[in-house]
């Protein structure tokens, strides 16, 4: 373990990991065996991050507002907690944990007291992204979290070298799995019932070829149909995804250059085109009562 102040670096035998205190970001993993970075370098000049928390949001909010009671708050899309200082909490061998509290800057965007806590644990060749909620007032709270790594293509490959695997960990019945319905958002962000379709599989797989992005530049798999996400380079395994549970599952990539593939487990979804409803009717949004907490965590696995 390692620290300056701002970073922490973990490692062990297989994988070096560094988090940053700015939006408690995981922003490397390297693959000691290998000898290669997995997690996108956070290029400003394609997309500046690599591995961003989505909180208390995932997605775009219709017209960049959202309604709660009888007030109408402004809101960036995927929230604040990116772009916001978290403070160190525990920093050993094989785990570091961050938190981020409400401030009256936030409370002017999102009205309610909270604590985020997320946490990082290294085990051989996997990472356990750990996330714990807690409401710290007496009325129910609204909220959204996510998970938004993006892993690099390897150097002399291109996106085109992908296979996409799902449910294919012992237990899932992945050799069955011969389609997955989908969600998209249109080119504003918002999801479009006219963009939804089925991603047909072959034994759990789909190859990335020449326009799979064009007909959904993010895939969105709701209804917990996703209970692990994987990529082959030329049918090699190259990272799983575990994240069972979750509700929604996000596959993206930077259109055009194609530098990266992410895999995003959430728990809430962008905006319906239109939507004009209260937070706590929104798609995905989790309820949590007053003075309650909620955890969940997903698991990166460097094959």
């Amino acid at each position: 373990m390692k620290k300056d102040g701002s970073v922490f670096t973990l490692e062990n035998e297989e994988l070096l990991i560094r988090v940053e205190r700015h939006g408690a970001e995981l922003t490397r993993i390297y693959d000691k065996k290998a000898g290669r970075d997995i997690l996108w370098e956070g290029d400003p000049s394609v997309w500046g991050r690599h591995a961003p928390i989505l909180f208390p949001f995932v997605g775009k909010s219709w017209e960049g507002t959202y309604r709660h009671g009888d007030k109408t708050y402004s809101i960036t899309p995927h929230g604040f907690a990116r772009d916001m200082e978290f403070a160190p909490v525990l920093c050993d061998m094989d785990e570091c944990l961050y938190r981020l509290e409400d401030t009256p800057e936030t409370f002017e965007k999102y009205p309610f007291r909270f604590s985020l806590e997320a946490g990082y644990r290294l085990e051989g060749r996997s990472i356990e992204v750990s996330w714990r909620v807690e409401n710290r007032g007496s009325e129910a709270m609204y909220f959204m979290i996510g998970g938004h790594p993006a892993f690099r293509v390897p150097e002399g490959k291109n996106i085109y070298d992908y296979t996409l695997v799902f449910n294919q960990e012992k237990g899932q019945g992945g050799d069955s799995l011969d389609a997955l319905s989908y969600q998209a958002p249109d080119g504003e962000g918002f999801r479009e019932e006219a963009l939804a379709g089925t991603l047909a599989l072959e034994a759990g797989t789909v190859p990335i070829t020449k326009g799979f992005f064009d007909r959904a530049l993010t895939y969105i798999f709701d209804r917990e149909q996703v209970k692990s996400v994987g990529l082959l380079v030329d049918g090699v395994p190259y990272v799983t995804v575990s994240c069972a549970g979750f509700p929604y599952l996000g596959v993206w990539t930077m259109e055009a250059t194609h530098p990266f593939v992410c895999l995003e487990p959430w728990y809430g979804v962008c905006d319906r085109k239109g939507y004009e409803g209260e937070l706590k009717d929104r798609d995905g949004v989790v309820s949590l009562n007053g003075w309650n907490t909620w955890e969940r965590s997903y698991t990166i696995r460097i094959e």
